[in-house]
C-alpha cells in the first residue's frame, strides 16, 4: 500500500513539474522597487518586509519619475481574447461579415449627419 502511495506521490510530482506554468497575472517586482499609483500619486517602496507609503507626490514630481518606477502592478492587458480551443474562435467569414456591418453602420451614421 505504502509503495502505491509512494508511486502516486511521484507521478503527482511529475506531472506538476512537466506541465507549463501559467502565464503571470502579475508584475514581476524585486525588492526596493518604487511603485506609483497615478490617480493618487501616491508613492511606495517594496521593503523586505513588505510594501511601505512613502509620501504623495506633487506635479512636479509626476512629471520626472525615473523611467524604473512602476506606475502599474498588472501586465498590459491583451486587445485581442484568447480562446481556450480554436474551435471556440471566430471563423475569417464571421470576422468579415462583422468588420463589414461595422463599415455599413459608419457609413449609414455619416450620411445621417448630412
Amino acid at each position: 500500500m505504502k509503495s502505491y502511495l509512494a508511486i502516486a506521490a511521484l507521478a503527482i510530482a511529475a506531472t506538476a513539474v512537466s506541465t507549463p506554468s501559467q502565464a503571470q497575472s502579475f508584475v514581476q517586482v524585486k525588492e526596493w522597487d518604487v511603485y506609483v499609483d497615478l490617480p493618487t500619486r501616491f508613492a511606495y517602496v517594496k521593503t523586505p518586509m513588505g510594501w511601505t507609503f512613502v509620501r504623495q507626490l506633487d506635479e512636479a514630481q509626476m512629471d520626472h519619475l525615473h523611467p524604473t518606477t512602476l506606475t502599474a502592478l498588472l501586465p498590459p492587458e491583451q486587445p485581442e481574447i484568447q480562446f481556450a480551443h480554436p474551435a471556440m474562435e471566430l471563423s475569417p467569414r464571421v470576422m468579415a461579415m462583422r468588420s463589414a456591418d461595422q463599415k455599413l453602420a459608419g457609413a449609414a451614421a455619416a450620411s445621417s449627419r448630412q
